[in-house]
């Protein structure tokens, strides 16, 4: 955990071993600059979190309602799930069986599809707001799979960011063009943490 206060951020990293989970850089971030708590943790299998790994899926979204479970003891107030890549997919479908309801979901990437989770379906059931996001070019989801999930998330409060051709994927979009600064989509989702909903 990083920050303080009562707006908490519950990050759902990447698949793929990258050594430090690349939320690291924003969350200390959102810290300093947004008064932000962050919440990052390890899936299944990934740094020292051990489990049977029979269920990946399952497991992913177990250890996800357990971590927003965990921040709620230690503070939390407002709660915002923000999952990248296949931690969007979860992050979609966590949103939809923890309770109490978070406050707002965020996916950055999702695909359509991934170990027998799928993002439409999940959008479907979405009662809560969410926030989408996507840059052309994208090697694992394509703008109008993007388009497709958010048309058919049935929450009140939704919006949908397309960024420009080359942004990356998943977490690669928070950072600007230079790679040195924080992207215009990192403070929209600064904002959404606090309840607002304002893109930037």
């Amino acid at each position: 955990m990083v920050g303080t206060g009562p707006d908490t951020a519950v990050f759902i990293h990447e698949s793929g071993m990258q050594g430090l989970c690349g939320f690291w850089p924003y969350a200390d971030w959102l810290a300093g600059a947004e008064g932000v708590r962050s919440v990052l943790f390890n899936q299944c299998t990934y740094g020292a979190s051990q489990c049977a790994a029979i269920d990946e899926a399952g497991e992913w979204i177990a250890a996800t309602e357990a971590a927003v479970a965990w921040a709620r003891d230690h503070g939390a107030g407002r709660v915002t799930i923000v999952g990248a890549s296949v931690g969007g997919v979860v992050a979609l479908h966590a949103a939809t069986s923890i309770t109490p309801r978070v406050d707002a979901v965020v996916n950055l990437s999702g695909e359509l599809s991934w170990s027998g989770l799928n993002s439409v379906a999940a959008a479907e059931r979405l009662d809560i707001a969410a926030l989408f996001a996507i840059a052309p070019g994208d090697p694992y989801v394509t703008v109008d799979e993007m388009q497709s999930v958010y048309q058919a998330a049935s929450a009140a409060t939704k919006q949908l960011v397309v960024l420009p051709d080359g942004a990356g994927h998943g977490w690669q979009m928070l950072t600007d063009a230079t790679g040195s600064g924080w992207s215009p989509l990192a403070t929209t989702i600064a904002n959404w943490i606090h309840g607002s909903r304002k893109l930037v």
